[in-house]
Protein backbone atom coordinates (compact mmCIF):
# COMPACT_ATOMS: atom_id res chain seq x y z
CA UNK A 1 0.00 0.00 0.00
CA UNK A 2 0.93 3.66 -0.87
CA UNK A 3 0.40 6.72 0.42
CA UNK A 4 1.78 7.94 -3.12
CA UNK A 5 -0.58 9.73 -5.62
CA UNK A 6 2.03 9.05 -8.88
CA UNK A 7 -0.40 9.41 -11.75
CA UNK A 8 -0.23 6.52 -13.94
CA UNK A 9 1.86 6.35 -17.25
CA UNK A 10 -0.27 6.81 -20.34
CA UNK A 11 1.40 3.21 -21.20
CA UNK A 12 -0.21 1.86 -17.94
CA UNK A 13 -3.89 3.72 -18.83
CA UNK A 14 -3.51 2.49 -22.31
CA UNK A 15 -3.02 -1.14 -21.04
CA UNK A 16 -6.44 -0.83 -18.99
CA UNK A 17 -8.16 0.38 -22.06
CA UNK A 18 -7.09 -2.52 -24.24
CA UNK A 19 -7.85 -5.06 -21.07
CA UNK A 20 -11.71 -3.48 -21.48
CA UNK A 21 -11.73 -3.60 -24.99
CA UNK A 22 -11.40 -7.29 -25.21
CA UNK A 23 -13.66 -8.31 -22.50
CA UNK A 24 -16.45 -5.60 -22.30
CA UNK A 25 -16.33 -4.68 -25.84
CA UNK A 26 -19.59 -3.17 -25.86
CA UNK A 27 -18.77 -0.65 -22.78
CA UNK A 28 -15.78 0.42 -24.51
CA UNK A 29 -17.15 1.41 -27.78
CA UNK A 30 -19.78 3.48 -26.05
CA UNK A 31 -17.23 5.08 -24.09
CA UNK A 32 -15.35 6.14 -27.55
CA UNK A 33 -17.95 8.59 -27.66
CA UNK A 34 -17.79 10.30 -23.82
CA UNK A 35 -15.76 13.57 -23.33
CA UNK A 36 -11.59 13.33 -23.54
CA UNK A 37 -11.58 14.32 -19.80
CA UNK A 38 -13.74 11.60 -18.65
CA UNK A 39 -13.10 8.48 -20.70
CA UNK A 40 -10.49 7.05 -18.17
CA UNK A 41 -12.92 7.52 -15.74
CA UNK A 42 -15.25 5.08 -17.73
CA UNK A 43 -12.25 2.75 -18.34
CA UNK A 44 -11.63 3.10 -14.25
CA UNK A 45 -15.25 2.64 -13.47
CA UNK A 46 -15.43 -0.44 -16.45
CA UNK A 47 -12.27 -2.01 -15.11
CA UNK A 48 -13.77 -2.34 -11.30
CA UNK A 49 -16.48 -3.84 -12.74
CA UNK A 50 -14.57 -6.73 -14.81
CA UNK A 51 -12.54 -7.46 -11.52
CA UNK A 52 -15.87 -8.04 -9.55
CA UNK A 53 -17.65 -9.74 -12.23
CA UNK A 54 -14.90 -12.56 -13.02
CA UNK A 55 -14.93 -13.66 -9.61
CA UNK A 56 -17.51 -16.32 -9.91
CA UNK A 57 -15.26 -17.19 -13.01
CA UNK A 58 -11.79 -17.30 -11.37
CA UNK A 59 -12.59 -18.69 -8.11
CA UNK A 60 -13.41 -22.55 -6.81
CA UNK A 61 -15.43 -21.66 -3.39
CA UNK A 62 -17.31 -19.36 -2.33
CA UNK A 63 -15.16 -18.11 0.65
CA UNK A 64 -12.55 -17.40 -1.82
CA UNK A 65 -14.90 -15.54 -3.49
CA UNK A 66 -16.00 -12.99 -0.62
CA UNK A 67 -12.06 -12.88 0.00
CA UNK A 68 -11.79 -11.26 -3.42
CA UNK A 69 -14.67 -8.90 -2.90
CA UNK A 70 -13.29 -8.15 0.67
CA UNK A 71 -10.33 -6.95 -0.93
CA UNK A 72 -11.97 -4.62 -3.13
CA UNK A 73 -13.93 -3.11 -0.39
CA UNK A 74 -10.91 -2.68 1.30
CA UNK A 75 -9.04 -1.22 -1.65
CA UNK A 76 -11.76 1.59 -1.64
CA UNK A 77 -12.13 2.43 1.49
CA UNK A 78 -8.17 3.11 1.59
CA UNK A 79 -8.71 5.58 -1.60
CA UNK A 80 -10.71 7.29 0.63
CA UNK A 81 -8.52 7.83 3.31
CA UNK A 82 -6.13 8.90 0.98
CA UNK A 83 -3.98 5.29 0.22
CA UNK A 84 -4.00 3.05 -2.78
CA UNK A 85 -2.96 -0.23 -3.13
CA UNK A 86 -0.21 -1.53 -5.69
CA UNK A 87 -2.76 -3.09 -8.33
CA UNK A 88 -3.13 -0.70 -11.57
CA UNK A 89 -7.08 -0.46 -11.39
CA UNK A 90 -6.91 0.36 -7.59
CA UNK A 91 -4.76 3.18 -8.41
CA UNK A 92 -6.97 4.30 -11.69
CA UNK A 93 -10.10 4.27 -9.15
CA UNK A 94 -7.24 6.98 -7.28
CA UNK A 95 -6.54 9.45 -9.37
CA UNK A 96 -10.91 9.38 -10.79
CA UNK A 97 -12.17 9.80 -7.07
CA UNK A 98 -9.64 11.97 -6.01
CA UNK A 99 -10.26 14.53 -9.31
CA UNK A 100 -13.41 13.94 -7.88
CA UNK A 101 -15.07 12.25 -11.26
CA UNK A 102 -16.00 8.97 -9.35
CA UNK A 103 -17.66 8.37 -5.66
CA UNK A 104 -15.89 5.76 -3.43
CA UNK A 105 -20.08 5.08 -2.18
CA UNK A 106 -20.78 4.41 -5.83
CA UNK A 107 -18.25 2.08 -5.64
CA UNK A 108 -18.57 0.30 -2.91
CA UNK A 109 -22.49 -0.28 -3.86
CA UNK A 110 -21.03 -1.56 -7.37
CA UNK A 111 -19.28 -4.05 -5.04
CA UNK A 112 -22.08 -4.98 -2.98
CA UNK A 113 -23.99 -5.88 -6.17
CA UNK A 114 -21.53 -7.64 -7.95
CA UNK A 115 -21.36 -10.23 -4.19
CA UNK A 116 -24.86 -10.35 -3.68
CA UNK A 117 -24.93 -11.90 -7.28
CA UNK A 118 -22.03 -14.29 -6.78
CA UNK A 119 -23.09 -15.54 -3.66
CA UNK A 120 -26.69 -16.09 -4.99
CA UNK A 121 -25.56 -17.83 -7.96
CA UNK A 122 -27.68 -15.37 -10.09
CA UNK A 123 -26.45 -13.02 -12.88
CA UNK A 124 -29.53 -11.43 -12.93
CA UNK A 125 -28.40 -9.75 -9.68
CA UNK A 126 -25.74 -8.35 -10.73
CA UNK A 127 -25.35 -4.54 -11.07
CA UNK A 128 -25.70 -3.74 -14.40
CA UNK A 129 -28.11 -0.59 -14.03
CA UNK A 130 -26.19 0.43 -10.95
CA UNK A 131 -23.09 0.38 -13.32
CA UNK A 132 -24.83 2.20 -15.75
CA UNK A 133 -25.93 4.60 -13.65
CA UNK A 134 -22.64 5.74 -11.99
CA UNK A 135 -21.03 5.64 -15.65
CA UNK A 136 -24.25 8.60 -16.88
CA UNK A 137 -24.16 10.21 -13.34
CA UNK A 138 -20.16 10.59 -14.33
CA UNK A 139 -21.57 12.63 -17.45
CA UNK A 140 -23.81 14.28 -15.91
CA UNK A 141 -25.08 14.08 -12.78
CA UNK A 142 -28.56 15.44 -13.54
CA UNK A 143 -30.34 13.76 -16.31
CA UNK A 144 -33.56 12.47 -15.28
CA UNK A 145 -32.93 9.55 -16.67
CA UNK A 146 -32.67 6.85 -13.59
CA UNK A 147 -35.33 5.04 -14.16
CA UNK A 148 -35.33 4.47 -17.65
CA UNK A 149 -32.30 3.17 -17.20
CA UNK A 150 -32.96 0.82 -14.54
CA UNK A 151 -35.75 -0.52 -16.75
CA UNK A 152 -33.71 -1.20 -20.06
CA UNK A 153 -30.44 -2.30 -18.26
CA UNK A 154 -31.37 -5.82 -17.31
CA UNK A 155 -32.71 -6.82 -20.75
CA UNK A 156 -29.58 -5.43 -22.05
CA UNK A 157 -27.95 -7.91 -19.43
CA UNK A 158 -30.17 -10.95 -20.48
CA UNK A 159 -29.84 -10.29 -23.70
CA UNK A 160 -26.34 -10.56 -24.16
CA UNK A 161 -25.49 -13.32 -21.60
CA UNK A 162 -28.79 -15.37 -23.89
CA UNK A 163 -30.71 -15.57 -20.92
CA UNK A 164 -33.59 -13.83 -22.62
CA UNK A 165 -34.78 -13.13 -26.10
CA UNK A 166 -37.46 -10.44 -24.17
CA UNK A 167 -36.42 -6.93 -25.68
CA UNK A 168 -37.84 -4.98 -23.05
CA UNK A 169 -39.85 -1.58 -23.16
CA UNK A 170 -39.04 1.15 -25.86
CA UNK A 171 -37.92 4.67 -24.53
CA UNK A 172 -37.56 7.84 -25.39
CA UNK A 173 -34.47 9.01 -26.77
CA UNK A 174 -32.00 9.35 -24.09
CA UNK A 175 -30.44 12.90 -22.86
CA UNK A 176 -27.19 13.49 -25.35
CA UNK A 177 -25.01 14.26 -22.18
CA UNK A 178 -25.50 10.43 -21.34
CA UNK A 179 -25.51 8.33 -24.43
CA UNK A 180 -21.34 7.38 -24.33
CA UNK A 181 -22.83 5.58 -20.63
CA UNK A 182 -25.67 3.53 -22.63
CA UNK A 183 -25.88 3.65 -25.81
CA UNK A 184 -24.33 0.10 -25.92
CA UNK A 185 -28.16 -0.98 -24.71
CA UNK A 186 -29.07 -0.57 -28.28
CA UNK A 187 -26.58 -4.06 -29.31
CA UNK A 188 -29.65 -5.95 -27.63
CA UNK A 189 -31.65 -6.18 -30.76
CA UNK A 190 -28.90 -8.32 -32.23
CA UNK A 191 -28.51 -10.61 -29.18
CA UNK A 192 -32.20 -11.11 -28.75
CA UNK A 193 -31.92 -12.11 -32.23
CA UNK A 194 -29.28 -14.71 -31.90
CA UNK A 195 -27.29 -12.65 -33.38
CA UNK A 196 -23.65 -12.01 -32.32
CA UNK A 197 -22.82 -8.87 -34.31
CA UNK A 198 -19.04 -8.53 -35.13
CA UNK A 199 -17.36 -5.66 -34.24
CA UNK A 200 -18.31 -3.14 -37.56
CA UNK A 201 -22.07 -4.14 -36.78
CA UNK A 202 -21.27 -3.43 -32.74
CA UNK A 203 -19.78 0.42 -33.47
CA UNK A 204 -22.76 1.19 -36.47
CA UNK A 205 -25.27 0.16 -33.88
CA UNK A 206 -23.79 2.50 -30.80
CA UNK A 207 -23.00 5.23 -33.19
CA UNK A 208 -26.51 4.91 -34.16
CA UNK A 209 -27.59 5.20 -30.49
CA UNK A 210 -25.41 7.89 -30.20
CA UNK A 211 -26.86 10.02 -33.19
CA UNK A 212 -30.32 9.41 -32.20
CA UNK A 213 -30.28 8.62 -28.46
CA UNK A 214 -32.39 5.07 -28.95
CA UNK A 215 -31.23 2.74 -26.88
Amino acid sequence: MSNKTTPLSKSQWDAIDKRILRADEDRWISSRYAPAEFRNTLVALYALAYELARVRLVVSEEGLGLIRFQWWRDAISEIEAGKVREHDVARALMEEVMAGRLKTRALQNLVDGYQTAFEEDDRDKEPEAWLALTAANVLAPIHDWGEEIREVAPFFAASRRSDSKAYGPIMPPAPKPIRPAIAHFRLRKHYIEGRNPNPVQKRLSVLQAIRTGKV
